[in-house]
């Protein structure tokens, strides 16, 4: 037998390398994707984790009662509490620190000249000052009063003057123009300003800045974010007094009993660094972080007591959208994995009738001197075996290398029966009745077992479908409130769903090929040339290769389509929730948005409109029964939706809200959340401050484009509920107020805008959907107007989102999924026309003999493969949209777009065109190597074959 598969090999060996290529890239598929997916997991983990600040990440507890006993004692504590966390949790935890802050800040006259007004210093001690900052000047504060002199806790000071020291960032004391060694004293009852403690006033004298010192480290760190405003101070405009700065002062930790009579504030924190953690650690960590949010823990400080923690830490809710995350790229990833493997099955089921059809005659010569099945069998699979073994040994290596990691037995598995492939693929292949040759339409393909089994198919897939579409949309973990940590791993059900779809659309699609190719053969016949009738007959009664070229090849071309459609999907969704949640070509957040400062937003060069909006006190808005709390803002309705022109899910604003030239009369038009409870025509009451005025709802939302998500608020225009408040007045016999306001008057009193919705000109940015350039210059000019302002970028936003491990990932799975459903369309076509080559080649001898030209013949190739494909790129086209669209049905994948509602299913043209344009090129290659690789035949020498036969 060995001797027979060497020599068969050597005589013949293009069809069997064929079937070791698909071994090899099977083993290096199925062995190396667990690996990459894992490693895009771990990826996005870290990235997730790194991209939230310390104060979300980091385990928290503040405590305003108490104060530990013994610093160096309590540390020890934490840390051996830390410690006692068990892994992987404990080793993402780093050192346990604290600081302590007065209860309410000191204030400092500013020195004589300053343009400040006031200077609010948060007195705050910290055992590790010295080790996160180097000091530039002066030494570090020591403390001023002995033990025996300090007041106990919750005394005031006894007589005497009480001066002490402190240390300040090079930035605050620049900025209130301080120097080491000075005294500054602290602002008096009697100022103009109240003072922000009573210290002054109970004998505590001037505050000594004895040390300046410099940042070390990150600003954004872990440390210096838990000891806010320890560097750059805050300073801020107040519109009745000016310019109030507020900075950290750091004093002796032995200071903060005496200067903390009033309460203290204990802040402790444990960093967490995700830098290490993996994929399939993130539930263990959840888990262990819920085990800590849920209980208190007491560490021992020196006390009789001990120092009561709760900890917290915001990074559970990170780590349920990280594994919805996860759970939304595996089911995309199953999804596509499901038609290549399907597909490859068909091509290995091809290949092996290839190398059957080449074996024939030796194989029926065999089987005439007395081989049996089961031996004939056994000789063709050892051919396989040989050729498939090494084959995957080497995809394997390949696998390894292109994408590294832990070796699993499951992965040696895969390889290994994807090594073992050919060999079963050939042993079928093998039997009796595969020796023999006859046309597929009269065969016995047609017989019960193929009805059986088309019958289970088209019922594995009705209900499966079902089950998926009845148990809905399934959120991993249920959300941050249910408790539960999301399962790893695969949904089986929504793993072989698209594949039983696939194989069902190709059932009926094989179903209805012959009667569409039988009504196209009769038309055909009235023609007067040969080539199409002959192709379209050849097409029904003996197709090349029959039912299994059909089902890999709608496989592959719904592979590609579906993955063309996820990623339309997916980063469409992306952008649409970038789009929503700023609400405009740009959203600017600015300390002040005055009429002015609108004006001059509005005059830079690419700006179209400017809508600022105001966020108001909270107000009632509801009828005579009763009524609900929600936060009122004002715009200017026919600015912001001009703004909002083209935004997804934005209201139409335009004439709903009113605005220039509408009537002022009549109910106040309201867009609210539906969070309220009222729905469209509602009429309402506003229960304002200023007044009640009657109100109706115009249209009620989700969320309104550009304001906070998740909150129940009501949007009016400025100008309608002005007047309306005017009317009001007037009626209730309250005096009007002067009209002769100045320009730039708000129409509606209240707090100034904070936030505006800027439209920007054609070209200038970048509206949801189109290519344009990001509006830099746009930006670049509120910076000018607004220097302390935040300007959100739609595309920007959507374009970090999309740069995530998960995203990345996603983008390289259908690319792979893309060009692996293309290879396999190649070589499911050059194997069809490489199967029918015998039978075309007798039947071209015949008809060269009758005049047939060489570019008919190669016309009649094309009718081959023509009709197979163009029924694959119906039935693929068909399943890119179901498939993905019983995806979003069963899978929440607003965890990969950022949103709170499942996208869209969205045709990109453009990809789409390029798909099929690569179809084609694909195909046209496949033929032109099909006719290389077929053997050439003399008209003559087949002839006489044929009469021999």
């Amino acid at each position: 037998m060995l001797r027979y598969a060497r020599r068969q090999l050597a005589a013949s060996w293009g069809a069997t390398l064929t079937l070791g290529a698909v071994a090899l890239v099977a083993a290096l598929a199925l062995s190396a994707t667990p690996r990459a997916v894992a490693a895009m997991h771990g990826a996005q983990a870290a990235w997730t984790v790194s991209e939230t600040t310390p104060l979300t990440r980091d385990l928290i507890s503040v405590d305003g009662q108490q104060t530990p006993a013994d610093q160096d004692a309590y540390l020890t504590g934490l840390t051996a509490l830390r410690d006692d966390r068990s892994e992987p949790l404990r080793g993402l935890l780093g050192a346990p620190d604290l600081q302590v802050s007065a209860a309410a800040p000191e204030s400092v006259t500013p020195p004589p000249g300053s343009d400040l007004f006031s200077i609010a210093l948060v007195l705050r001690a910290t055992p590790h000052l010295d080790e996160h900052a180097t000091l530039v000047e002066g030494r570090w504060p020591g403390a001023t009063a002995s033990p025996a002199e300090r007041p106990a806790l919750g005394e005031k000071p006894s007589t005497g003057r009480y001066s002490y020291e402190v240390a300040v960032s090079r930035q605050a004391a620049e900025r209130f123009g301080w120097e080491a060694g000075h005294e500054y004293p602290l602002r008096s009852s009697g100022s103009s300003m109240v003072p922000l403690s009573s210290r002054a006033r109970d004998g505590w004298g001037p505050l000594v800045v004895t040390g300046i010192y410099e940042q070390d480290g990150d600003p954004q760190g872990s440390w210096w974010r838990q000891n806010p405003l320890g560097g750059v101070p805050n300073v801020v405009q107040d519109p009745n007094t000016g310019l109030n700065a507020m900075a950290a002062a750091y004093v002796d930790p032995a200071m903060i009993g005496p200067l903390s009579w009033d309460g203290a504030r204990t802040t402790t924190w444990i960093p967490v660094n995700g830098e290490g953690l993996r994929g399939d650690e993130v539930a263990a960590v959840l888990t262990r972080l819920r085990g800590i949010d849920a209980q208190q823990f007491t560490v021992d400080d020196g006390s009789s007591t001990g120092f009561t923690l709760d900890l917290d830490s915001g990074l559970t809710d990170v780590l349920v959208t990280l594994l919805a995350q996860r759970a939304g790229v595996d089911a995309v990833v199953a999804v596509l994995a499901t038609g290549p493997l399907g597909a490859a099955l068909a091509v290995l089921a091809l290949g092996a009738r290839l190398v059957v059809d080449r074996r024939r005659g030796a194989l029926t010569l065999l089987h005439a001197r007395g081989a049996s099945g089961s031996q004939l069998r056994a000789l063709v699979g050892l051919e396989g075996v040989v050729v498939g073994l090494p084959a995957a040994a080497a995809g394997f290596a390949i696998g390894l290398w292109v994408a590294p990691g832990q070796v699993t037995a499951a992965q040696v598995a895969l390889a290994l029966a994807a090594g073992l492939g050919p060999g079963a693929a050939l042993a079928l292949a093998a039997g009796p009745r595969g020796l023999r040759e006859g046309r597929s339409d009269l065969g016995r393909a047609h017989g019960r077992v193929r009805w059986i089994l088309e019958v289970l198919v088209l019922a594995g897939a009705a209900v499966s479908t079902a089950l998926l579409l009845q148990r809905g949309v399934v959120a991993a973990g249920g959300g941050p409130e249910a408790g539960a940590v999301p399962a790893a791993g695969v949904d089986p059900l929504l793993a072989a769903s698209p594949l039983l779809l696939s194989l069902a659309a190709t059932v009926l699609a094989v179903r209805l090929f012959p009667l569409v190719t039988l009504v196209v053969e009769r038309v055909l016949a009235r023609r007067r040339d040969l080539v199409p009738f002959l192709g379209a007959a050849r097409a029904t009664r003996d197709p090349a290769g029959g039912v299994v070229p059909a089902i890999a090849l709608v496989l592959c071309v719904a592979v590609a389509a579906t993955s063309v459609v996820l990623y339309s999907t997916v980063s469409g969704g992306v952008t649409r929730e970038a789009w929503r949640d700023v609400g405009a070509d740009l959203r600017v957040s600015g300390p002040e948005i005055s009429a002015d400062v609108a004006a001059e937003l509005a005059a830079i060069d690419g700006v179209a409109a400017v809508a600022p909006v105001a966020d108001h006190d909270r107000i009632v808005v509801g009828t005579a029964g009763g009524g609900v709390r929600a936060t009122l803002f004002t715009t200017d309705a026919s600015a912001m939706a001009r703004a909002q022109e083209g935004v997804a899910d934005a209201p139409s604003l335009t004439g709903s809200l009113g605005g220039p030239g509408e009537p002022e009369t009549g109910p106040v038009p309201l867009i609210v959340t539906r969070s309220t409870g009222y729905d469209a025509g509602r009429e309402v009451e506003l229960r304002l401050r200023e007044g009640v005025v009657a109100a109706q709802v115009v249209e009620a939302v989700d969320q309104v484009a550009g304001l906070p998500s998740g909150e129940v608020l009501v949007l009016a225009d400025d100008a309608r509920l002005a007047a309306a408040l005017r009317a009001q007045a007037v009626q209730d016999g309250t005096p009007e107020p002067d009209q002769d306001e100045e320009p730039g008057t708000p129409a509606m009193p209240g707090p100034p805008a904070r936030v505006a919705l800027l439209a920007l000109d054609d070209g200038a940015g970048s509206r949801p959907g189109g290519g344009g350039a990001p509006a830099t210059a746009v930006v670049q000019g509120v910076g000018a107007v607004l220097p302390h302002s935040v300007v959100d970028d739609p595309a920007a936003q959507a374009r970090e989102i999309l740069r995530s491990p998960a995203s990345t990932g996603l983008v390289a799975a259908f690319v792979a999924a893309v060009v692996l459903a293309a290879l396999l369309v190649g070589a499911v076509l050059v194997m069809t026309l490489m199967l029918a080559a015998p039978a075309r080649a007798r039947l071209l001898a015949v008809l060269r003999t009758l005049g047939l030209s060489a570019r008919q013949g190669r016309l009649l190739v094309g009718w081959e493969i023509g009709p197979w494909l163009a029924m694959a790129v119906a039935a693929g086209v068909v399943l890119g949209g179901v498939v993905p669209a019983v995806l979003l049905a069963a899978v929440d994948v607003t965890a990969l777009t950022g949103g709170s509602e499942q996208p869209d299913v969205r045709w990109d043209p453009v990809l789409t065109a390029a798909v099929a344009a690569g179809l084609v090129v694909v195909s046209a290659a496949s033929a032109g190597l099909a006719a290389t690789l077929g053997r050439r035949h003399e008209i003559a020498a087949e002839l006489r074959i044929g009469e021999e036969r």
